[in-house]
């Protein structure tokens, strides 16, 4: 089967971190015609702040209107390297920089939607570093014990698929509440 042909994109919305297309292919199947969300991409953080804690955020979540606890993470700036972006939003979003960063795995987490691409880091080596959130992102670090992680996810505190994700990388098995 070939690969399909694009034939055109046009905007339908964009916003400073984002923006959606409806593009237009040529497939064996014939003219297809679907919407895309072109995403500069994403970073994960994995920290432990000291053997047997895990550092994540409680983070406000506008789409799903409530708090959640996540991994810090953050989107790309166009241009930015990956390995600054993490750096960047472990001192934003948590306040701590790393000695080390280091890639873990990258994946698409919606891409029947989406070209945004999230790159998973382990930081090492963490120290106290003063970092500035953006505006309306609320955001506080709240480090936990790594044995608490299963029930805070049970309880639907960790439900993110970045965050649980990343914590199964680590070994830590997580079931999250049922909806």
């Amino acid at each position: 089967m070939p690969d399909p042909t694009l034939v055109s994109s046009a905007p339908l919305w964009s916003s400073p971190r984002f923006r959606m297309d409806e593009e237009t292919w040529d497939t064996s199947d014939g003219r297809v015609v679907r919407p895309a969300i072109h995403h500069p991409g994403a970073v994960v953080v994995l920290a432990e702040p000291s053997p047997g804690m895990v550092l994540l955020v409680r983070q406000w979540r506008y789409p799903v209107r409530r708090w959640t606890l996540e991994v810090p993470a953050g989107t790309r700036v166009v241009g930015e390297a990956p390995e600054v972006t993490a750096s960047r939003e472990l001192a934003e979003e948590a306040g701590y920089a790393a000695t080390r960063i280091i890639e873990l795995m990258r994946f698409f987490p919606a891409l029947g939607v989406s070209d945004e691409e999230m790159i998973v880091y382990r930081a090492e080596g963490l120290r106290e570093a003063p970092g500035t959130r953006d505006h309306g992102e609320l955001v506080a670090r709240h480090v936990v014990a790594r044995n608490d992680l299963p029930a805070l996810a049970a309880s639907g505190a960790i439900c993110d698929g970045k965050t649980l994700l990343a914590l199964a990388l680590w070994g830590i098995p997580l079931r999250t509440a049922p909806s």
